[in-house]
């Protein structure tokens, strides 16, 4: 029964999250772990049958705790007063669309219609968001090392390309490219957050066989 084999992991994963999340019962995440079981029961019928015993594990793991976040995030936004779609989720490519105004000063917030974070909006200023966002990324550019800093002025900031960057830097488009992308990887860990995920069940046809390394509790066993 699911309920034999996966009561420990489901309790472990809801007591860290009650943990960290104060305004959370562990016996109502539970709950809602258990709910996680009966609306997706073609995924985990689709891991036990096609991976071993700790890989499936794991997948199950990785579904539960995201959505324990969820639940989690929901239920501190109702006790202080926001609703969850009110934060800013951060990618690259939303990223790159922010810093130039932010380097330059200019803050007209561009047509969003090919950026990812957003499907609702046309131009991101729409609800004051735009300028929140730019607040947060500038706030994080200041904790970015001096190199770090320097290379995102130079490409966002005055529009240098990589072979510009790499004379005035002196160093390989190559190594501009290596730096830049960790540095935008930098700013992405500071800002912290990440883009909600719909997770869906699935039938036998299709497959996921991701792996991942975070959960503590299954690397203990």
């Amino acid at each position: 029964m699911v309920i034999e084999a996966y009561e420990n992991l489901v309790s472990a994963i809801a007591g860290e999250f009650a943990r960290k999340y104060k305004m959370v019962e562990a016996s109502d995440l539970r709950q809602e772990l258990w709910i996680w079981f009966l609306t997706h029961p073609n995924k985990v019928k689709h891991w036990e049958e096609t991976l071993n015993h700790k890989q499936s594990t794991k997948l199950i793991a990785r579904s539960l705790r995201n959505a324990s976040k969820d639940y989690c995030q929901k239920e501190k936004a109702a006790t202080l007063g926001y609703r969850v779609e009110d934060n800013y989720y951060y990618d690259k490519e939303l990223l790159e669309a922010i810093l130039p105004g932010v380097l330059t000063g200019d803050r007209n917030a561009p047509s969003t219609d090919n950026l990812s974070f957003t499907n609702t909006k046309k131009v991101a200023s729409e609800g004051n968001n735009w300028f929140a966002m730019c607040a947060d990324v500038d706030k994080a550019l200041g904790k970015l090392v001096k190199e770090q800093y320097w290379i995102i002025s130079l490409c966002y900031g005055e529009g240098m390309d990589n072979n510009a960057v790499a004379v005035e830097m002196d160093i390989s488009q190559d190594a501009v490219r290596m730096r830049k992308n960790r540095a935008l990887n930098n700013l992405l860990n500071i800002l912290g957050g990440e883009r909600p995920r719909r997770e869906r069940d699935y039938t036998g046809q299709e497959h996921d066989v991701e792996r991942t390394s975070d959960e503590q509790f299954l690397d203990s066993e």
